[in-house]
């Protein structure tokens, strides 16, 4: 984003809104693909037996369920079918990529047309005019063959250095909504001006999790199951910022919250251990209550540890570094 918007380029942030994705997915079409890359036979063979002809029923209570066949669609709950979703929708990913007629953002040497997690896809596409055309194209094609379909009006896409005449044909023409505040991708919102992902991510959380702690305050629950609530419900969802999205968060912020929660696991009341005890590791007799400015730290600490990686190890990196680039980050 920073990039499209420092270079002034005519370009589209679209994410694609897959209908019903795990569910479309046509068997012929996968048991295709994988004989063509050269899966073994016996675990296509084993993978078939998966497939071979399920059933499924709608049990409503007081009444008989009636089962019917099931033709398409990854097994819910399978640990393979994320896996196998993710390799059926390759052959899209490969096709826009090598498109010659669908451009993305140069950086350095490489091109980013695409970033894909599941059926999350997020595309940066310059010069959408002549792009979006060819998109389209493939995204049609692909669909009559894998049974794959995107939600056209669910899709968003965020315009950069784009008129309002243009973004209006955009538009009209896609069937994309477009929006030019804020994008959600992966949980985290996007936004033209990087100086807005703090206050549309952050801010939001800290306040999400002050109204969750005050609300969880009035449970009867124990203080040890106090610290236990936040381990397990509030440090994964800021730990997953921190790691989603290594900008700088105001120390001050993180310090309030913290302070809510030495509130929230005393209920209000006095301390019953000292804060040394309170944030000493569990292995070495504390109680393990997470210290969130030290976890922040962490999570950027292992952010730079990425950049001593060798050369095309996180491809997020390499476009990092090409982007300070003469300087190393």
């Amino acid at each position: 984003m920073e990039r499209m918007t420092g270079t002034r380029l005519p370009s589209l942030l679209i994410s694609l809104n897959a209908e019903k994705a795990f569910d479309r997915l046509e068997w012929p079409f996968l048991f295709r693909l994988l004989t063509t890359w050269g899966f073994p036979m016996s675990f296509l063979s084993v993978l078939r037996s998966l497939y071979n002809s399920p059933t499924s029923a709608v049990i409503t209570p007081g009444t008989v369920p009636t089962s019917f066949s099931v033709g398409n669609g990854t097994r819910q709950g399978c640990p393979l079918s994320p896996l196998l979703f993710a390799l059926s929708l390759e052959p899209l990913l490969s096709a826009i990529r090598h498109s010659p007629h669908i451009t993305g953002v140069t950086v350095g040497r490489e091109e980013y047309k695409v970033s894909a997690y599941a059926d999350d896809v997020l595309l940066t596409l310059s010069h959408p005019s002549a792009s979006i055309p060819h998109l389209l194209s493939l995204l049609r094609d692909f669909s009559a063959v894998s049974g794959y379909k995107v939600n056209l009006e669910k899709s968003v896409a965020m315009p950069f250095s784009l008129s309002d005449s243009i973004c209006r044909e955009i538009e009209r023409s896609s069937g994309f909504r477009l929006t030019r505040s804020s994008l959600k991708y992966l949980g985290v919102w996007l936004t033209p001006d990087v100086n807005g992902l703090h206050s549309l991510n952050y801010e939001a959380m800290f306040k999400l999790l002050g109204e969750d702690l005050e609300r969880w305050g009035r449970e009867g629950v124990s203080w040890i199951g106090r610290i236990n609530c936040i381990k397990m419900n509030l440090l994964p969802r800021l730990l997953y910022l921190f790691q989603a999205l290594p900008v700088w968060v105001c120390p001050r912020s993180l310090r309030q919250l913290q302070s809510q929660i030495e509130g929230f696991v005393w209920a209000g009341g006095r301390r019953r251990v000292s804060k040394y005890v309170l944030y000493r590791p569990k292995e070495r007799g504390g109680l393990g209550l997470p210290h969130l400015y030290k976890y922040f730290q962490a999570a950027q600490v292992a952010q730079f540890v990425m950049f001593h990686l060798p050369q095309h190890s996180q491809r997020w990196a390499d476009l990092e570094s090409d982007l300070f680039a003469p300087d190393l980050p």
